[in-house]
C-alpha cells in the first residue's frame, strides 16, 4: 500500500490591482472576461515582484505594492493548466509613473485594456471573487488616503 501523501501542485498567478484616477485598469482575456492585469511567476520571483513586473509589462506602469489584498483558488475548466486550480493572489499597487506602453499581444493572445469607475466594473463580466478583490483594495487605498 502506498502511504505517500498525495502532492497537489497548483500555478500562482500575480494580479495588480491599479487605479487611476478613480477608476481600475482591467484586462480583457481569451475568455471574453474582465481580469485584474497579471500573470505567473518567473523562476525565484516573489509574488510581489511579479505582479509588479506583469504590470510593467502589460499596462506599461512601474508600480510599488501596497498590500496583498486577496488569495482565492480559482478553477478555470477549458484552461490547459489550471483545470485543478490556480492560486489568484491580488495586490493593491500604486503608480509612481508610466514607462512603456500596453501589451496589445501576449502569451494569451490579442490583449484589451480598459479602466472602469467602480460602479462600471461591478456590471462587467468578471469572476465575482476579482470584484472581491478589488473591492477590497479600493477600501484599502481610501483608507491609507484619509489616515
Amino acid at each position: 500500500m502506498n502511504d505517500q501523501p498525495k502532492i497537489y501542485i497548483v500555478p500562482v498567478s500575480c494580479k495588480g490591482i491599479v487605479f487611476e484616477d478613480k477608476k481600475v485598469w482591467l484586462r480583457k482575456n481569451e475568455r471574453e472576461e474582465w481580469e485584474i492585469p497579471g500573470g505567473k511567476e518567473d523562476i525565484g520571483e516573489q509574488p510581489s515582484e511579479t505582479a509588479a513586473r506583469e504590470i510593467r509589462e502589460e499596462l506599461g506602469l512601474e508600480t510599488t505594492i501596497v498590500n496583498l489584498v486577496d488569495a482565492y483558488m480559482f478553477q478555470i475548466n477549458k484552461s490547459t493548466d489550471e483545470t485543478k486550480g490556480v492560486l489568484v493572489l491580488s495586490y493593491l499597487c500604486n503608480i509612481v509613473k508610466r514607462v512603456g506602453m500596453f501589451e496589445l499581444v501576449s502569451e494569451g493572445g490579442n490583449a484589451k485594456f480598459e479602466r472602469f469607475s467602480m460602479e462600471e466594473m461591478r456590471s462587467l463580466n468578471m469572476p465575482d471573487f476579482y470584484k472581491q478583490a478589488i473591492e477590497k483594495a479600493w477600501r484599502v487605498r481610501n483608507n491609507n488616503q484619509n489616515g
